[in-house]
């Protein structure tokens, strides 16, 4: 299933406060604190969506660049850092330069496409021994409708996408499972989510629900920023540099 301009939509609307992407973002962020903590020239998020996350980037890139096939349909693009250049473009043929990029974000994207054909295109763009930081979903078993929904091909275990990211040139230099302590959540809701109504109410948890799960999930950040390396999760996340 194609990833639709209405689902595209529905996650520009969640993005800025469901407990998911704050998560998300809030650990992305730190990770680039403490594997870039001096700002680079040119950043680039691949497959940026909506391009909220560029207007949390900006304190780490001169010159932000967010590419997406379908970037320009959002309506919250007034809302991002100036001096940012928004592309509508494949993430498997980037618009971009041999060499041109010193560091790049790709959320949730590698699962939507030819992940062999796109990591090449992040190799080829970025400079060298440049860091390149990646979130996909994880653990194939968990596949459900979901999934399918959100136009997934696949879910990833640790060591296909270890061996995915090294074959395109990259060094791994830190991965982890996300969302660790709601995981339990995370199963029960796969195996319910075959109904359309337990589908809504995991996008749209609730005020209260979201704050909870919120918390629940900064807590976790907290304990990966110490260190903690969980055995589970149901996302990945790599922090990978070029060769």
């Amino acid at each position: 299933m194609e990833f639709t301009p209405d689902r595209y939509e529905m996650l520009v609307r969640t993005e800025q406060t469901h407990f998911w992407f704050c998560a998300r973002r809030s650990m992305v962020l730190e990770l680039i604190r403490r594997f870039c903590p001096k700002p680079v020239e040119t950043l680039a998020d691949i497959g940026c969506g909506s391009g909220y996350n560029l207007t949390h980037l900006q304190a780490y890139g001169e010159y932000l660049v967010g590419i997406d096939r379908l970037v320009l349909l959002s309506p919250h693009m007034k809302t991002l850092a100036p001096d940012t250049q928004l592309i509508a473009g494949d993430v498997q043929e980037l618009p971009l330069g041999n060499e041109s990029v010193d560091m790049m974000t790709s959320l949730d994207v590698l699962e939507h496409v030819d992940d062999h054909k796109m990591l090449k295109e992040l190799s080829r763009t970025l400079k060298p021994h440049s860091v390149l930081f990646i979130t996909v979903p994880a653990i194939p078993w968990l596949w459900s409708s979901r999934d399918t929904l959100a136009g997934h091909k696949r879910r990833y275990t640790k060591t296909a996408l270890t061996q995915a990211v090294e074959q395109a040139g990259f060094s791994i230099k830190y991965i982890n499972y996300h969302q660790f302590l709601l995981f339990p959540l995370v199963v029960v809701s796969r195996y319910l989510g075959r109904k359309k109504q337990r589908q809504m109410q995991e996008e749209s948890p609730g005020k209260i629900a979201n704050h909870v799960l919120l918390k629940i999930s900064m807590i976790e950040n907290w304990l990966a920023k110490k260190g903690a390396k969980f055995p589970w999760g149901s996302s990945l996340v790599v922090v990978a540099k070029k060769c």
